[in-house]
């Protein structure tokens, strides 16, 4: 199983971080290869679930989500099976702090392919991810504090 942790900053205060990590119909505005968010199943809470549509591979892919510890503010926690059978699961951390609020982001994953797996993991999938998810947090460090988001979302592409 892999492990990637990165640690950022925000400049605003938890609450808004809180709340814009909570509407997670917003979730293309920052990871800007999501389409879409659909088939939420009510208010972000224990055990919600919905569905985010990638683009990748030059195709749609879709992820259901489902949350498996919300401790709002402070904690949020997300399990899927991946579009390509693997598992993983995403925990969130914010932490209030002088002058805005620390957040510690965390995803223990499994790639599927056993042994060729594990080689795709160290050749590729860590290196690459790690890249995605620091310009997903920068997108997201962007909205909270109101700035021009560094990496655009894909938005508006037209799919066949």
């Amino acid at each position: 199983m892999g492990i990637i942790r990165l640690n950022f900053h925000i400049n605003a205060p938890i609450e808004r971080v809180a709340t814009l990590y909570q509407q997670i119909e917003r979730i293309p505005e920052w990871q800007y290869d999501i389409l879409e968010v659909k088939d939420v199943d009510g208010p972000l809470r224990l055990g919600a679930a919905y569905t985010m549509v990638y683009w990748r591979m030059g195709r749609r892919l879709e992820q259901r989500m489902t949350v498996t510890r919300y401790d709002p503010p402070s904690v949020m926690q997300q399990t899927a099976n991946t579009p390509l059978g693997g598992v993983m699961t995403s925990t969130t951390h914010l932490q209030p702090s002088e002058g805005g609020t620390d957040v510690r982001w965390q995803m223990e994953y499994r790639l599927p392919w056993g042994l060729l797996g594990s080689i795709l993991d160290k050749l590729l999938f860590r290196a690459a991810f790690e890249r995605t998810v620091t310009q997903y947090n920068a997108n997201f460090k962007a909205l909270a504090e109101g700035t021009e988001l560094p990496y655009k979302p894909i938005q508006g592409r037209v799919m066949r």
